[in-house]
């Protein structure tokens, strides 16, 4: 009786050097090397070994290329459908080596006609035949002769990520970072838009219908407008024009704001079928109200005069 290891639903068949998966039947040939690494990282199932006792258990000090173990790793994780990320099969311990996990390895018996007493040990340390037959199986790539100078790599079975997909990689972080910087950013730019956006709050006018004076806040200019009673200064005028708009069937509406010395209105006329809009800069009015109050009464006769009068 011996023993077959089963990793990952893939049997290890030592006399065809090749994994077998156990419901395709699918079969994988293993390089020489290949193998042999398998076999190591078995019989040491569980445990880290190092880049030097790889090196010696299986190439057996030869000189090698630095990428020969790595090359060897990533071909057996493809074999053994072991995800390169997550390295659920087989680890690499960052600075200490590789560890082939033990609950993936499972073993069952089998009859050998020739020696029915060979343990799991043994079986495990046999040497692979240089040139296996398996006409009808699907075959690695065969790894190149390893008795090379160090400072020649041999080539790859399947090639580590190459650096233009590293450099792909890497610059997609990078976009992932900035458009997450990006999207902050512009999140708090629309919050303290928000926050400072300008609104209009309507001013109280006594006998006033058809005006409504409209004082604009949350502006840098709030606290000189704020300070100007705007509402006392034009209160007898408006009165006075409210008359007139009553007569003419139509509205008016002011919106006003003022810096040290100066006073902003807007006048937005509207009846049923016309619109006119003016809008007024007055310097120094505070010093002479009556020119204001003058000046507003001229200014919306002569819109009034431009509208299309009509019935509401």
């Amino acid at each position: 009786m011996t023993s077959d290891c089963i990793i990952n639903h893939w049997l290890l068949d030592i006399a065809s050097a090749s994994l077998i998966h156990q419901e395709s039947g699918e079969q994988r040939r293993l390089g020489e090397y290949q193998l042999k690494l398998l076999v190591v990282l078995i019989q040491h199932a569980g445990q880290i070994l190092s880049r030097e006792e790889l090196n010696q258990l299986v190439w057996e000090r030869r000189v090698i290329g630095s990428n020969s173990l790595p090359n060897a790793i990533h071909a057996l994780r493809v074999a053994l459908e072991d995800d390169g990320k997550q390295q659920l099969i087989i680890k690499t311990v960052p600075k200490k080596g590789y560890i082939l996990e033990a609950e993936f390895c499972h073993f069952q018996r089998r009859i050998n006609e020739e020696d029915d007493e060979e343990s799991d040990v043994q079986l495990l340390s046999m040497t692979p035949p240089s040139q296996p037959s398996a006409a009808t199986t699907s075959e690695l790539p065969a790894e190149e002769e390893l008795f090379i100078a160090a400072d020649v790599a041999p080539a790859p079975l399947i090639a580590e990520t190459p650096p233009a997909a590293r450099t792909h990689h890497l610059w997609m972080a990078l976009f992932g970072i900035m458009l997450v910087v990006f999207i902050t950013l512009a999140a708090m730019i629309w919050r303290s838009s928000l926050q400072q956006q300008p609104y209009l709050t309507q001013l109280p006018l006594e006998g006033v219908t058809q005006i409504r004076l409209l004082q604009l806040t949350n502006t840098p200019r709030d606290a000189i407008t704020q300070q100007k009673d705007i509402a006392k200064l034009l209160g007898n005028t408006l009165r006075q024009l409210n008359t007139t708009l009553q007569q003419r069937a139509t509205r008016m509406d002011i919106y006003y704001s003022a810096s040290s010395d100066v006073n902003n209105l807007t006048l937005n006329l509207k009846n049923a079928c016309a619109h006119q809009q003016l809008v007024m800069t007055v310097f120094n009015a505070d010093d002479n109200p009556q020119a204001l109050s003058k000046l507003l009464t001229e200014e919306m006769e002569r819109k009034l005069n431009e509208m299309a009068s009509c019935n509401p």
